[in-house]
């Protein structure tokens, strides 16, 4: 997963001992650094990275910044994850930092590649949206997956009196959202998942239900790619890869 900007990753592997999907920050390490060159004599700088930081950020259920963690690699911290630029040890170490299943988070660091390890999750990934802002999901599977395989579910038909005049309760119309972004962090593409008794259910390229050209499993989305998902009390299922 390369950065060239801010964009998101998700992990492609649980951790060997979870059961249902979750990681930790330790199960990620960062490749790419270049170790400095010096002249014969070390006082002139001639090639190489003379410094390596990458930096993740894990966000809300509303999209705001919850927590910070850097990757360094500069010949004097690290390798390593740490809680500032600075170098500040992370407080019970990376293993303590849990990622949820499904869980995405920004990444940034040019030129630098952020791996992921762990085991194979063999379980269905059910991401609840529970918030009206935007949340940050990824394909957690080593393995590319499409559009057309994930799946929302949470929607409720709507309830009416008797005479079918007035609104009782239930959902009466159900909407989720994704964008994809692209490595730079820009919005690349942005679907719609509809159900609401008139389209749907299923994927469409516009609010209004216009079909997605080729369908929503010509959509990929790549092992470890992040994207924006918005559905208030809404649940995107991931499934587990077919391998």
């Amino acid at each position: 997963m390369n950065a060239s900007g801010a964009t998101m990753a998700a992990g492609s592997f649980a951790a060997v001992s979870a059961s249902n999907g979750a990681c930790t920050l330790a199960d990620f390490s960062v490749q790419g650094y270049e170790a400095p060159v010096w002249d014969d004599d070390e006082d002139d700088y001639v090639g190489g990275c003379p410094g390596g930081r990458f930096i993740v950020q894990f966000l809300s259920s509303s999209g705001t910044t919850e927590s910070t963690y850097y990757w360094i690699d500069n010949g004097e911290k690290g390798p390593g994850w740490f809680a500032s630029a600075g170098g500040t040890a992370i407080a019970g170490g990376a293993s303590s930092v849990a990622i949820a299943a499904g869980q995405a988070m920004w990444i940034q660091g040019k030129g630098l590649k952020l791996v992921s390890a762990g085991a194979v999750n063999e379980a269905d990934i059910a991401f609840p949206t529970r918030s009206s802002g935007a949340s940050a999901v990824g394909n957690a599977t080593p393995v590319d997956l499409t559009l057309g395989r994930l799946t929302v579910s949470g929607y409720e038909a709507p309830v009416w009196d008797d005479d079918e005049d007035d609104y009782v309760g239930g959902c009466p119309g159900g909407r989720f959202i994704v964008q994809f972004l692209t490595s730079s962090g820009t919005t690349e593409s942005t679907y719609y998942w509809i159900d609401n008794g008139e389209k749907g259910p299923g994927w469409f390229a516009s609010a209004g239900g216009t079909a997605i050209d080729g369908g929503a499993t010509s959509v990929s989305i790549p092992a470890g790619k992040g994207l924006w998902v918005q559905g208030k009390g809404l649940t995107l299922n991931i499934p587990a890869p077919e391998l």
